[in-house]
């Protein structure tokens, strides 16, 4: 590739070198710069072909050695379509025509490496080939050398991108300059491209109907405002001294007046009745008020029109001489009317509520009256009301405009219609007079109507109380289905009041507010689990509802603590203390106990109490009593008593009692180391209870005791103071004693079996005499003295009656 470029640079050189030696190259030679580089991209299995093809044709006849002839009619220089395996370096033809052709082969895929050696080198030589060629050009063009007339032909170029642009390898095509387009910047290009408002042809822009400008951006004005304006965005800005949307107007010196002229070329031509320069001069007087025409400066009026200048209306028919005529209108005298005053007039002009024929009202239907003044009532109200102001007043019980109606109760309440005296309601609503409000489906007899809406029994809702209603509308946490509530997740209850628990607290408890209220027994959330009693009290674990102890805990809630030993189940374990079972001790209960811990008055040993000195019984409680007790010697007012006792004591109690009836008891103490005692000041005759004690540190023993009753003393002092046949009278002393009665008893000596006469004396009586005695008889009287039923010793005398 490098020989066959050398080779065409050569020839080139020679052939250039050549015509400047022989001077015959003197006129310009036109050169023209048709195409670039012509690329082809071919498949990806073909290559990439450059044809780069430089034509020279020199005229005929010149001092050149070659003819130039015009390139014009020539075949193309078009490069094959298929390259060769050869090919000429140049060639010249029968026509004297030299074509250097110059081809290049590049491998396919080869513009994919712009940066390659190879590929810069070869763009180096082919545009120093250019530069070559361009100055042989510039000599021909200059007038110098051969050519002595203009050579006429052209120079083909076909360098890369037509010379109109470069080629760049990193994109593999032309960079056009400005004005060209096209693969290799051969195509001219629009400014603008127009703006899409024209055609493009051959780099000048024809432009669409209404667009102008070189780039077709402009708006075309009407005309082109006829050379008399210039153009601006489609309005024309017209010339001084011409006007119009075209400027194709002249424009008058003086404006004419709109409404008298118009301005022709340049000059007002005015209207008839006008002149001036601006139209504005009237001809006739006022102008004819254009209530007429200007003929030779006077008014010809128009129809209805008068006077100088048109000014006066002329009325109808001159009034008939009946009004007077007043601008155009007639002012008619009194009984005549009309546009013309040619109608005689009628009364009040009939009210306006007839028409008025010769002076006479004709009234329109439902009126009446010379005047018409009088409104006719329809029907006359078919006799049941009277016609007021020709509108009907109804009897009771009719309407309508004619009172042939029958009336409605309350005109239906403006809710239906009257047909025949009873109302048809409207829709909605109901009762004799429509005054009712209807409900829908009148409730289906579910509840009360009430201005048109339900007010449903208990148990029904809905607007016609058709639902059946849910207890408090299920409180917004459920549906209602056919009066039942089906309550939302979460809530439960016939009214969805209640907050469900959960798994419904297994059956094991109650659901309050949402939490389980857990029977007893039972605990969890929702009860699922068995509680312990009291929880254990923090004292072990509840295990399937037992407690399991923590050590020193025990009892079925854990809250006990334990005691030692478990107390050997001789006692019971209270806050880990034993309480032992009777008969046993110590804080275990390993021992046998003894009653009462023997009272703190002996040893416990073995479970038996061994007693203290003085303290006996089998907890050691009791004192050691005193043994055989013993009445020595009784009397009137004192009583003996001895005892026994072998015990240490502190003293002996003596308690003695009478044994009647509200008896005072008395007592007195007697040393420890004294066994007798003597018990004085005793009442006579007195039965006493007598118990002795003994008293070790403040604690009596069981007491000995005995009955003993003191003695009553015998009278004295007895004696007679008469003795007769049949009586005796005896006497004694008084005693100062307290006892019951006296008792004397005659017991007759003589008759073993006569009965003794027994005579009982209340005291002070210290007498007796006794009648009804024997004559002659030995009797025997004794005296007792009685106390509680115990009579005393006897004092005795014998006496014998008289005979």
């Amino acid at each position: 590739m490098g020989a066959v470029t050398r080779l065409l640079v050569g020839i080139c050189l020679a052939l250039f070198a050549a015509l400047t030696d022989g001077g015959v190259l003197k006129k310009v030679i036109r050169h023209k710069r048709q195409s670039g580089v012509n690329i082809t991209l071919p498949e990806e299995n073909q290559p990439v072909v450059f044809n780069h093809i430089y034509n020279i044709r020199l005229p005929v006849g010149s001092q050149c050695s070659v003819d130039l002839e015009s390139a014009s009619g020539e075949r193309d220089l078009a490069p094959p379509s298929e390259p060769r395996e050869s090919f000429q370096e140049h060639t010249v033809d029968g026509e004297n025509q030299i074509v250097f052709t110059h081809r290049i082969n590049i491998p396919r895929r080869a513009c994919g490496c712009a940066a390659a050696p190879d590929i810069k080198e070869l763009l180096g030589r082919l545009e120093e080939l250019e530069n070559l060629v361009s100055t042989l050009r510039e000599q021909c063009t200059m007038g110098a050398g051969c050519c002595l007339q203009p050579a006429e032909g052209r120079l083909d170029t076909r360098p890369f991108c037509s010379g109109r642009g470069n080629f760049s390898t990193e994109g593999c095509g032309c960079v056009c300059e400005p004005g060209w387009k096209g693969p290799n910047c051969s195509e001219p290009e629009c400014p603008g491209n127009c703006h899409l408002r024209g055609q493009c042809l051959e780099g000048l822009c024809v432009c669409d109907e209404g667009f102008a400008g070189d780039d077709c951006s402009q708006l075309a004005c009407p005309g082109d405002c006829n050379d008399q304006g210039k153009c601006v965005n489609g309005v024309c800005l017209c010339f001084e001294g011409y006007t119009g949307a075209d400027c194709s107007q002249e424009v008058c010196p003086v404006p004419c007046s709109k409404e008298h002229g118009r301005c022709v070329g340049g000059r007002c031509v005015c209207q008839d009745g006008f002149a001036g320069d601006d139209c504005n001069e009237p001809l006739c007087l006022n102008n004819c008020y254009q209530r007429g025409r200007c003929v030779e400066n006077e008014c010809v009026c128009d129809e209805g029109f008068t006077g100088e200048d048109c000014s006066e209306l002329i009325c109808p028919n001159d009034c008939f001489d009946r009004g007077r005529c007043v601008n155009g209108t007639c002012y008619c005298e009194e009984g005549f009317t009309g546009e013309d005053c040619g109608q005689l007039t009628c009364p009040n002009a009939c009210h306006g509520q007839g028409r008025c024929e010769e002076g006479q009202c004709v009234c329109h239907e439902g009126f009446a009256g010379v005047d018409c003044s009088e409104e006719r009532c329809p029907a006359d109200c078919h006799n049941r009301g009277r016609c007021v102001d020709g509108r009907c007043e109804c009897d009771d019980g009719f309407t309508g405009a004619d009172c042939s109606e029958l009336r409605c109760p309350g005109g239906c309440s403006g809710h239906g219609h009257c047909v025949n005296g009873q109302c048809v309601c409207d829709e909605g609503h109901t009762g004799e007079d429509c005054g009712q409000l209807r409900c829908p489906g009148d409730c289906n007899s579910r509840g009360r109507c009430i201005k048109g809406q339900c007010v449903c029994e208990q148990g029904f809702q809905g607007y016609d109380c058709s639902d059946m209603s849910c207890p408090n509308d299920c409180h917004r946490h459920g549906r209602c289905v056919n009066g039942m509530c089906v309550c939302e997740d979460g809530y439960t209850g016939e009214d969805c009041r209640d907050l469900r628990c959960p798994k419904d607290c297994s059956r094991r408890g109650r659901c309050v507010d949402g939490r389980c209220v857990c029977e007893d027994g039972f605990t969890g959330r929702d009860c699922a689990e068995l509680s312990c009693p009291g929880d254990c009290h923090g004292r072990g674990r509840c295990v399937s509802g037992q407690c399991v102890c923590h050590e020193g805990f025990t009892g079925l809630d854990c809250k006990e603590q334990r005691c030692p030993g478990d107390c050997h189940g001789r006692g019971r374990c209270v806050d880990g203390r034993c309480v032992c079972h009777e008969g046993f001790t110590g804080l275990d209960c390993g021992q046998r106990s003894c009653p009462n811990d023997c009272s703190t008055w002996g040893q416990c040993v073995a479970g038996r109490c061994i007693c203290n000195e003085g303290h006996t019984g089998e907890d050691c409680s009791e004192v050691s009593p005193p043994k055989d007790l013993i009445v020595t010697e009784v009397t009137e007012q004192t009583v003996n008593l001895a005892w026994e006792n072998e015990m240490r004591v502190t003293e002996y109690l003596v308690v003695y009692t009478p044994t009647h009836e509200d008896g005072l008891e008395m007592q007195f103490r007697v040393p420890g180391d004294q066994m007798s005692t003597t018990i004085r000041e005793l009442e006579p005759g007195v039965e006493y209870f007598i118990r002795v004690f003994a008293v070790l540190e403040n604690k009596r023993s069981i007491p000995v005791s005995a009955r003993v009753a003191t003695y009553l003393p015998a009278p004295e002092g007895l004696k007679f103071k008469s003795v007769k046949e049949t009586s005796v009278e005896v006497a004694w002393d008084p005693l100062d004693i307290a006892f019951e009665t006296w008792e004397i008893i005659f017991r007759n000596m003589n008759k073993e079996d006569e009965e003794e006469i027994t005579k009982s004396l209340r005291r002070p009586e210290t007498s007796y005499r006794q009648t009804g005695l024997a004559p002659g008889q030995e009797y025997e009287i004794s005296l007792h003295i009685v106390k509680n039923n115990t009579r005393g010793p006897g004092l005795k005398r014998v006496t014998t009656t008289r005979e």
